[in-house]
């Protein structure tokens, strides 16, 4: 039986972080921290007394999966040490070895979050040592603490804040803004109050990390209403992250209600992360509301095997037009590499099993396989990668 096979496919990465360039050679342990979502240091302290066989202390099935895939690719043994050595090596020329690893898997493009890591890194630096196009997204979180540290009134700072996002959104290379108040207060999002987001206002400017709710929620509307005027994307951080995130309205069941307003029926969201590990939410949402898109980023890689069983639950309910691929990697090309790698693998799995059960013909499976790697990029955000 004739199967899909969407190897060498070109792909569109939709959410992702830029990395720095690196000029020190990595050793085991700090290689093992840059892989890891954890921003606890100490998950990863020592190798020391490891038996054969046995899983590094505090990896888990995605960081397996890369090491095996980065021996292989190597040709290497499967072992850390042996795996970093020639991984320095070939990291001596971070430009050419980032440019061969995304060639790999045909990336061919990224929308990029530069609002992490801070200060950013320079978007065309980055385009160049990748080799693929780069798109940018504005997080709004940083123009919020950049404008409070200028200690300025709350009308001058709506004032400064609007003309900022509509100045960011007039860039060609900026396809929309982007906001982690699900990092602060929640998904949960109350009507504009203007009069208590000039309340909170100060308790903002004493601690930007503060939930300072009524100001947050203020912020995102009118963040809303820019990308609504300048009809570009709001992309929002749904489900989980790092540490910080409020789990218990992380969920993007929170926002449905903001979504269904009148005012926002004419503006573009991109639910990012999909709502892991609420993706069947996401997957809802995006069913109802037309101006609603996902994608399948941070559980893909970061789940491991898991990533055929969320692609699976996804495509359940969300239209397969309304779901795109990313990976958020953040640290290093291995990152992006394998995201790519590890999707490709259990998409091909998935859409294999629909062809072999009779769901669909393998030549449209393959053209789903297609609009999720990319064609649902170019055709949402008007691109041609």
């Amino acid at each position: 039986m004739e199967k899909v096979s969407l190897q060498g496919i070109k792909v569109v990465d939709v959410h992702a972080h830029p990395f720095k360039e690196s000029t020190t050679p990595e050793s085991p342990v700090s290689f093992l921290r840059k892989l890891s979502l954890s921003v606890i240091p100490e998950m990863f302290s020592s190798l020391e007394g490891i038996e054969k066989h046995q899983p590094y202390p505090g990896s888990n099935m995605w960081i397996q999966i890369l090491l095996r895939q980065m021996a292989s690719y190597y040709s290497c043994e499967e072992d850390l040490t042996a795996i970093v050595d020639v991984r320095n090596q070939k990291a001596k020329d971070y430009p050419a070895y980032t440019k061969e690893l995304f060639q790999d898997v045909n990336l061919v493009g990224a929308i990029m979050d530069f609002g992490y890591p801070q200060p950013p890194i320079n978007h065309a630096e980055f385009e160049g040592m990748t080799g693929a196009r780069i798109w940018e997204i504005s997080r709004i979180e940083p123009i919020m603490v950049a404008l409070a540290e200028m200690n300025i009134s709350f009308d001058d700072f709506i004032c400064r804040y609007r003309k900022r996002l509509q100045d960011d959104l007039a860039d060609d290379q900026v396809v929309g803004l982007k906001t982690i108040i699900a990092y602060r207060s929640g998904l949960e999002v109350l009507e504009m109050d203007r009069e208590a987001a000039e309340k909170e206002y100060a308790t903002f400017v004493d601690d930007n990390r503060a939930p300072a709710k009524a100001f947050r929620d203020y912020c995102f509307h009118l963040a809303m209403e820019a990308c609504t005027e300048a009809d570009k994307f709001m992309h929002i951080h749904t489900g989980i992250g790092d540490g910080e995130v409020v789990m218990t309205k992380a969920s993007p069941s929170f926002l449905l209600d903001t979504l269904r307003k009148d005012k926002y029926k004419d503006t573009k969201v991109h639910l990012v992360h999909g709502g892991y590990p609420w993706m069947e939410e996401a997957a809802f949402i995006v069913s109802i509301l037309p101006n609603v898109y996902m994608d399948i980023s941070l559980q893909n890689p970061f789940t491991g095997h898991g990533v055929e069983r969320v692609i699976s639950q996804v495509l359940e309910l969300a239209p397969f037009d309304k779901v795109m691929y990313g990976s958020d990697a953040f640290t290093v090309p291995e990152m992006n590499w394998m995201g790519v790698k590890l999707f490709i693998q259990c998409f091909e799995r998935v859409l294999n099993e629909w062809v072999e059960k009779d769901y669909m013909s393998v030549e449209k499976a393959q053209f789903i396989g297609e609009m999720i790697l990319y064609r649902n990029f170019e055709k949402i955000y008007n691109i041609t990668a």
